[in-house]
């Protein structure tokens, strides 16, 4: 099914977002991960917008949402727009699915607005920062600005980020198409704000998610080396309530790895939550 183009101006900033589906259905809100877009949940979006209104926002710095100048790229931030959109957009309750960076910021806004939320669905992320991997990030942001000399050339060096994936090459090619832009100069970059990478802090969400109610689903690439078997193990100690599924054959970015199998699990997820 195609999706639509939207862009809507909240807390200071253009931001975009894509949407499959009748106006009237359930919602669902998608949030990408770091230095990814909202395309990354095409296959997912259009393999339910027969039921379900899909919403892919892109985050500030990512796809063909606005950079925040001066940066501002905390979780806060993120969140905060997050809550703009959906008062925006008035939806009453929806189900919220984030991977990755997209999952903390999910886990953010599900603290803070829980009233919003039919189901909370947090795919290959730990739930918290650490020092050490928001050190390792701000010396990603710092490394050079990489630029091609035309789209061809571009799109067939995507890569995407941890590298590990078994997503066929198709579909890594189609999220490079999404992800990159000319610049004034006519050389090719990436869309994304590096900036974004140097601004998270040291967070741990879990304590503030234990308290949560809503139905939860935690969503793990069975060879992801982000979201391990033991750090798992310590996130179903805080959170019982949630349910854990582990998608074969693929790694940390799972949507894309083995889409057949995330939708079909995820999708049964978000079915069965009784609105």
């Amino acid at each position: 099914m195609c999706f639509r183009d939207h862009f809507v101006d909240l807390n200071r900033l253009r931001l975009h977002y894509c949407q499959w589906g009748a106006i009237d259905a359930p919602p669902v809100l998608l949030l990408h991960g770091g230095s990814a877009h909202a395309h990354w949940w095409d296959l997912f979006a259009g393999a339910v917008a027969d039921r379900y209104r899909v919403i892919a926002l892109d985050l500030r710095g990512h796809g063909d949402s606005a950079y925040a100048d001066p940066p501002a790229y905390r979780i806060a931030d993120y969140a905060s727009d997050v809550e703009a959109l959906v008062d925006h957009l008035g939806v009453p309750g929806f189900h919220l699915i984030g991977h990755s960076l997209g999952a903390m910021i999910a886990g953010a806004f599900a603290v803070a607005r829980r009233e919003c939320l039919l189901s909370l669905t947090l795919v290959d992320a730990q739930m918290r920062f650490t020092a050490a991997g928001v050190r390792y990030l701000q010396r990603l942001a710092r490394f050079p600005r990489l630029t091609y000399p035309d789209r061809e050339t571009a799109v067939h060096r995507f890569r995407v980020l941890p590298t590990q994936t078994s997503a066929t090459r198709d579909v890594i090619e189609q999220m490079g198409t999404w992800a990159l832009r000319e610049n004034s100069n006519g050389r090719w970059v990436l869309k994304f704000d590096r900036a974004a990478l140097g601004q998270l802090e040291p967070v741990d969400l879990l304590p503030a998610l234990a308290a949560l109610d809503v139905p939860m689903c935690l969503v793990r690439g069975q060879h992801s080396t982000v979201l391990t078997h033991e750090r798992v193990s310590a996130i179903l100690t805080q959170l019982p309530q949630a349910r854990l599924v582990e998608i074969a054959d693929a790694h940390h970015h799972v949507m894309l790895d083995n889409p057949t199998a995330f939708t079909r699990a995820v999708g049964a997820f978000i079915d069965a939550v009784k609105v």
